[in-house]
C-alpha cells in the first residue's frame, strides 16, 4: 500500500481560511483541520526549520505551476529499469525522483512506452548503475516522436483507454483477494505471488496459501474448496483480462512501429537486437509485428 501525501499549497497559491489572519493563522488551521494539524504536530520542529515553506510552517513552498501538476499529465523517473510512461488524469503528487510532461496526451504515452522507444532509448540515453537508463530532460524533450495518422491515433488511444480499465480492475480484484485472505486466511502478510495472484493457476494459488499460511495451519476441506470457489470468482476472469491486455499491448505496439514507418524487415530486426526489459515479448508465430503502410 502506498503513502497517503498531504499536501498544503503556499498562501501565496491558494486561499486558505488562515491567509490572511496573521498571529491567529495556526488556530484557524487547527480548527479547521484538527487531524492534519495533530499528524503535523509531529514534526514540527523540523517544518519550522525548512527553507521550503510557505507563508506558514505547515504549508509548502509557492509553486508557479501547480495548474500543470493537477491537470492531466506524463508522469517518468528519473532512474528506470523499464519503460514506465504514467499517464495521469487524477493531479497525483509525486516526490524529486519523478518528472513530468505537461499533456494528457495518450498517443504520446503509447509511444514512449513502446518497445521501439525503449529500443531507441537503450541506445541513445545516458546508461546508469545496474543497467539503469537516466532519463535527463535533454534527452526526453529530443526523443523523436512520430506523428500519426487519424486512424492510428485513434486505434491507440482505444487500446490505451481499455488497458486502463483492465489495470484497474486488476487492481480493485487483487485489493478484493487480499482483504479476503486476510480476513479469512489469517494471511496479513502475503507474499508476492500472492500480491500478483493472475500469475498463478490454481493449484499454483492454494499452494502458496498454504505456503503463507505454514505447517501449523494446514487447511480443512472447506477451506481448500473456498480457495478454489474464489479462484473462479475472482482470478479467472482477471486472468482473461490480462490475456486481452497482451492483444491490446501489441496491437499499440503494431500502430506505434507503422507511425516510425518501420518496414517488416526493420521490426524483425528490433526484436532480434532487442535491449533486456522489452514492455512485451515479441509476438509468438510471426518474425515481425508490424500494420504496414497506412494511406488513411
Amino acid at each position: 500500500m502506498g503513502r497517503l501525501a498531504v499536501a498544503l499549497k503556499s498562501s501565496g497559491d491558494t486561499t486558505w481560511p488562515w491567509s490572511e489572519t496573521g498571529n491567529g493563522a495556526e488556530h484557524v488551521f487547527r480548527a479547521t483541520y484538527p487531524a492534519i494539524y495533530d499528524h503535523f504536530m509531529q514534526f514540527e520542529a523540523a517544518l519550522r526549520k525548512r527553507q521550503d515553506q510557505g507563508r506558514f510552517w505547515w504549508e509548502l513552498r509557492a509553486c508557479a505551476y501547480w495548474d500543470l501538476i493537477e491537470s492531466p499529465k506524463i508522469v517518468y523517473q528519473d532512474i528506470t529499469w523499464r519503460p514506465q510512461f504514467c499517464l495521469d488524469t487524477a493531479g497525483m503528487l509525486s516526490n524529486n525522483t519523478t518528472y513530468f510532461l505537461p499533456k494528457g496526451d495518450r498517443w504520446l504515452a503509447a509511444v514512449l512506452n513502446s518497445p521501439a522507444a525503449w529500443w531507441m532509448a537503450w541506445r541513445t540515453a545516458v546508461h546508469g548503475k545496474d543497467e539503469a537508463l537516466r532519463f535527463f530532460k535533454v534527452f526526453v524533450e529530443q526523443f523523436p516522436i512520430p506523428n500519426p495518422t487519424e486512424r492510428m491515433r485513434s486505434g491507440v488511444e482505444r487500446c490505451v483507454d481499455r488497458l486502463g480499465e483492465i489495470v484497474h480492475s486488476g487492481q480493485d480484484t487483487c485489493r478484493q483477494l487480499l482483504d479476503w485472505l486476510r480476513v479469512e486466511y489469517e494471511i496479513a502478510k502475503p507474499s508476492l505471488k500472492l500480491q500478483s495472484p493472475i500469475d498463478l493457476d490454481s493449484d499454483g494459488f492454494v499452494a502458496e496459501v498454504k505456503k503463507v499460511r505454514g505447517k501449523k495451519k494446514p487447511l480443512t476441506a472447506a477451506g481448500l474448496m473456498a480457495l478454489r470457489e474464489e479462484y473462479v470468482r475472482l482470478i479467472e476472469p482477471a486472468r482473461k483480462l490480462a490475456a486481452e491486455a497482451v492483444k491490446l499491448e501489441h496491437e499499440t505496439s503494431d500502430l506505434v512501429n507503422a507511425a516510425y514507418g518501420l518496414t517488416a524487415d526493420e521490426v524483425a530486426l528490433l526484436w532480434q537486437t532487442a535491449p533486456p526489459r522489452m514492455p512485451i515479448a515479441a509476438a509468438r508465430g510471426s518474425r515481425a509485428s508490424c500494420q504496414g503502410d497506412d494511406t488513411a
